[in-house]
């Protein structure tokens, strides 16, 4: 347990020290004037701290001396080359196997260790009697759980009571965790008598055990090999049972990895024996891991495809066909990535940080799953809703990315500390600040970008007519790709600023390069403001139907220079909105449609008029489309008399989405009415005049 204490009391105890090791000793001169006396301080000591110490070293008369060029070039180290670095490790792996003999002499070391703390060669040997026999008791006390947990009645296969019940076979052995930890832990601290070397390995073992058996029983609510109704991953008993055996070993096996490497520099080995058992026991991992990969590599592939429930994508696909072959890269990474940190003279921390890696891989892909299931149930909808299908399934795209994101930079910062990167406050000119902690807040901007980009493909909270696309709709993609190109730069600036780049030049030359394009592309310029002005009317809408005076269509789409129009027989205009003069908006609130029905002149008016009425409320009360008319259909009255027709004008008005599809829906209906009430049609009449010829 490291003890921080102020900045004055530590210059003032190195203070007294310095002085009392500069104090001359009786019989001997004091130093001569000029000589210089170089100081090392402690490494833990403060900057505020060093200063002070300089000060009162002033106000007793020393003064600093200048820096030698030459001792600076012949006390600077030497730089390290791969070639080097290589020679190095190399060096030290020789040296870590040849030093693996040593390693059996641990338990000799052992009971002399604890004898010079005052224990007895008895006392060290029941120590790991009792932690053996603890060992042995542990996975008894879990199967007694798990056969009480049990008895339980069968859990219906939906999520919530799997949940439900997972959550409550935790409790239950996490209580028989908790005695066997008070347990196991009492009777190791009872032996050892507060010997600090006997005190400290029980505290240890305790904690390793604790891991292990907290891993199994997490392993058994996730995999629930005999209990398929509890199982929370969507595998068969089969591939549970395969999956369980080979990863109960590892599971085992790896907590205590740390613990033995830990023990071996505890009581006092060399760093070559530290790295020999490293090396020994992470070689041997390592293998099993690959062979553990290899074996499960189909159970595991099933339950990928299977995880969501559905037809799996083709990414999902690639991932459960090469997942194995990543965690035995990983695994190969990870052992030779400590093999390297312990040649180059790092302690048996290394050991836990190598354990640890492959653990935070698998919780983060463990968690990405879970988080995509449940976004995915989160989104889910109604399918007949088409507009609202889309926008969940837009949202379910975001909030995916989003969570991806977040755990890249989560696993990060996670696997950072592990390895002992300071992330928060590295020291100045170490590796941490130069590229790790400007990597991390460039990641963060990116992050940020996508919660801002989150937040514009939310819906619209205005009223939306059917077919045609809300005012935020139709600004949001031109929003969205500017922000973009605004996140983007600001995050490249942001990033050169903090890898310690000099971003005036950069922004000067961004200057130049605006003022030429203002002035070479007047065009361009007079597209854009044209566009923005139109946006800022509300002139038109994606999905609307416009005339611009020389071409119409449905709006498709539109950038900050153009819009996009689909005509009605398929062709597609590109429009820049400098060209656009006016606008003609046929889906905007309502459209009034009139036409003109030619009926026999004897037709009678009163009984024409009652026939249209009912029509009109026949197709008000038309669940298809009686939603879709605002004013019923009705006869305006007679706008013409022919010689061979009645000529009568109809109107309604309905929403701007299918004008014309209600118009033939009320012809067909009139028709049919017509003809049920005598109603006849005027029909063409040719009138021939015949003359006869006189004798």
């Amino acid at each position: 347990m490291s003890v921080k204490y102020p900045a004055m009391p530590a210059r003032s105890l190195v203070l007294a020290l310095l002085l009392v090791l500069w104090a001359p000793p009786p019989g001997h001169a004091a130093e001569p004037a000029g000589t210089t006396v170089v100081l090392q301080v402690p490494a833990s000591m403060s900057p505020e701290a060093v200063k002070g110490l300089i000060a009162d070293l002033a106000a007793k008369g020393a003064r600093p001396a200048a820096n030698s060029p030459d001792r600076d070039a012949a006390t600077s180290p030497s730089l390290m080359t791969g070639a080097k670095m290589t020679v190095r490790i190399w060096d030290a792996t020789k040296l870590a196997v040849r030093a693996v003999p040593v390693l059996f002499q641990a338990p000799q070391v052992w009971v002399q260790r604890v004898e010079a703390a005052g224990g007895t060669r008895d006392a060290a040997l029941r120590f790991w009697a009792i932690a053996l026999a603890g060992l042995i008791a542990a996975p008894f006390i879990g199967s007694a759980a798990r056969t009480l947990f049990d008895r339980r009645p069968v859990v219906e296969p939906a999520l919530a009571p799997r949940l439900r019940a997972a959550f409550i076979k935790f409790l239950v052995a996490a209580v028989g965790l908790a005695v066997f930890a008070f347990l196991f832990g009492a009777a190791l601290m009872a032996i050892s008598m507060g010997r600090p070397i006997l005190a400290e390995t029980a505290d240890r073992l305790v904690w390793t055990a604790l891991q292990w058996r907290l891993s199994i029983i997490l392993l058994s609510i996730v995999l629930s090999p005999h209990r398929s109704d509890f199982r929370l991953l969507a595998m068969d008993d089969a591939d549970a049972r395969t999956c369980s055996r080979w990863f109960l070993v590892y599971l085992m096996v790896a907590p205590f990895n740390f613990f033995v490497v830990w023990l071996i520099e505890r009581l006092g080995f060399g760093h070559d024996a530290v790295f020999g058992a490293a090396l020994i026991l992470g070689l041997i991992i390592t293998a099993y891991k690959i062979a553990m990969f290899w074996a499960t590599r189909r159970p595991i592939a099933r339950a990928i495809l299977a995880a969501t429930g559905g037809e799996p994508g083709p990414v999902r696909r690639a991932v459960a066909a090469s997942w194995h072959w990543f965690f035995i890269a990983l695994a190969l990474g990870i052992f030779f990535g400590a093999g390297i940190e312990f040649a180059l003279g790092k302690g048996a921390w290394v050991a836990r940080a190598a354990t640890t890696t492959q653990g935070i891989v698998v919780a983060l892909a463990v968690v990405g799953q879970a988080s995509h299931n449940l976004i995915a149930r989160l989104c889910a909808c109604d399918a007949t809703d088409i507009r609202r299908s889309l926008r969940r399934a837009r949202l379910h795209r975001a909030l995916s990315r989003l969570v991806d994101a977040l755990l890249w930079i989560l696993g990060a910062a996670w696997l950072g500390a592990t390895w002992g990167l300071d992330l928060v406050d590295p020291a100045p000119g170490s590796i941490d600040r130069l590229f790790v902690r400007p990597a991390l807040e460039a990641a963060a901007t990116v992050v940020v970008a996508w919660i801002l980009w989150t937040a514009l493909s939310a819906p619209g909270d205005e009223d939306e007519i059917p077919g045609s696309a809300s005012r935020l709709d139709t600004l949001l993609p031109l929003l969205r790709n500017t922000l973009l190109i605004v996140l983007a730069v600001v995050a490249v600036i942001v990033s050169l600023a903090t890898l310690g780049l000099d971003i005036g030049p950069l922004l000067a030359g961004l200057g130049v390069v605006g003022i030429a394009v203002g002035f070479g592309a007047q065009s361009l310029v007079r597209d854009v403001i044209s566009g923005i002005f139109f946006l800022m009317e509300d002139a038109f809408r994606v999905g609307e139907y416009i005339d611009t005076g020389r071409l119409r269509g449905t709006v498709e789409g539109m950038s900050l220079r153009s819009v996009r129009l689909r005509h009605q027989n398929g062709q597609v205009h590109t429009i820049p909105f400098g060209q656009v003069q006016s606008v003609t908006n046929y889906s905007r609130d309502w459209s009034v449609i009139k036409f003109n029905l030619h009926l026999e002149p004897t037709a009678d008016i009163e009984t024409v008029r009652k026939t249209i009425k009912r029509v009109g409320e026949e197709l008000l009360d038309d669940p298809d489309i009686g939603a879709e008319f605002m004013q019923p259909l009705k006869m305006q009255g007679v706008v013409d008399v022919l010689q061979t027709a009645l000529v009568v004008r109809c109107k309604f008005t309905a929403t701007p989405l299918r004008p014309t599809y209600l118009q033939r829906q009320a012809l067909r209906r009139l028709i049919d009415a017509f003809a049920a009430s005598q109603i006849r049609f005027a029909a063409p009449n040719v009138t021939v005049q015949l003359t006869s010829a006189a004798g």
